[in-house]
């Protein structure tokens, strides 16, 4: 093994102590804090994840999003993007059982509220539906997100669909 590259397992090792340990178990840190991985490597990882799940690389997404729920389980965000990977792997009941434990970290997740309202629309949950279509718009109101564009645009299609045009 080279120098640089002893030096750099030595900075990447960290001693596991007990009391670590311990505070995992009880739940006082999560796996990758115990793991001693930053949020701004796990969000790092995340990126890398989101790219995967827009172009099309849906099963190296998937391990990508189960493994940083896992190793950060109160992230709402990465709760949302594994809800978005099953959607798009046609595992709809996953994705919407995802989509809701990103909102029970975060009501605010306009990304899940919208993921969540188009699976409710697929069961032909309408009223639901409209619920976290319309919570979507009110956090976003200007549809600055991809998400809440889509949001909008439903809305109107249902708009339309109510009043028979």
């Amino acid at each position: 093994m080279s120098d640089k590259t002893q030096e750099k397992a030595k900075s990447t090792t960290r001693e596991l102590s007990q009391e670590d340990a311990e505070k995992l178990i009880g739940g006082e840190i999560t796996p990758g804090e115990f793991l001693g991985l930053s949020n701004e490597r796990l969000y790092k990882i995340a990126t890398l994840g989101h790219g995967m799940l827009k172009s099309g690389q849906l099963p190296q997404a998937l391990e990508i999003f189960e493994g940083l729920t896992a190793a950060s389980p109160y992230d709402s965000v990465f709760h949302c993007n594994l809800a978005a990977t099953y959607a798009r792997l046609e595992r709809f009941d996953e994705a919407k059982s995802s989509y809701t434990r990103a909102l029970e970290l975060n009501i605010a997740n306009v990304d899940a509220l919208v993921g969540r309202g188009e699976l409710f629309l697929r069961e032909s949950k309408v009223p639901e539906a409209l619920k976290d279509i319309t919570k979507a718009l009110e956090l976003d109101p200007k549809a600055e997100r991809d998400t809440t564009k889509r949001a909008r645009a439903t809305l109107m299609v249902l708009q339309r669909m109510a009043e028979g045009k």
